[in-house]
């Protein structure tokens, strides 16, 4: 009657057998998922190289096709240590349009966040006819660099001539 009861022996036998092979199937399962992340680690950056490689030559198709546009960009501020050729080419417009001129101040603003410019104002007294300060000022809102005319005060000193002041901001490279 007790016949179907497997001996003590046979038990062990198969309990052992049950956990060799849970333990190597574990085993299987954590390799395989090493070997998994390796390979995903191993696509991911050879997709994250050709990515790069993509973006950096997408990037230089840019900048090749822009090359002029950039070129003016870079021109727009003035660099920094060009601050005197800066203020003799606003002289040589001055002596070109006819007008007297006298720098009053040259003052960085305060209070600036940007990273890479900051702005400085500039106030110049101006005297000439109104044909010679006008193509002054004009000669000024042209100029390659970033120059904004903040204000400018005229008045009529004597018949013909015309005195007062000019402020104006320009960028600068940090």
């Amino acid at each position: 009657m007790n016949n179907w009861i497997p001996k003590n022996k046979i038990l062990r036998f198969a309990v052992g057998l049950a956990a060799l092979g849970l333990v190597l199937y574990l085993m299987g399962i954590l390799i395989i998922s090493i070997k998994t992340k390796k390979v995903e680690r191993s696509y991911s950056n050879t997709e994250s190289d050709l990515f790069k490689e993509q973006k950096f030559w997408a990037i230089k198709s840019v900048a090749d096709t822009n090359e002029e546009s950039i070129k003016y960009l870079k021109d727009f501020f003035v660099k920094s240590g060009g601050e005197v050729f800066f203020i003799e080419k606003i002289e040589e417009m001055a002596r070109i349009s006819n007008t007297k001129l006298e720098i009053v101040s040259i003052d960085i603003k305060p209070n600036q966040v940007d990273l890479f410019e900051e702005e400085v104002l500039v106030k110049i007294k101006v005297s000439g006819t109104w044909d010679s300060v006008m193509l002054f000022v004009d000669k000024l809102e042209r100029m390659n660099f970033g120059v904004v005319i903040e204000d400018i005060n005229l008045d009529a000193e004597t018949a013909g001539n015309w005195v007062g002041a000019i402020e104006f901001i320009f960028m600068k490279n940090k």
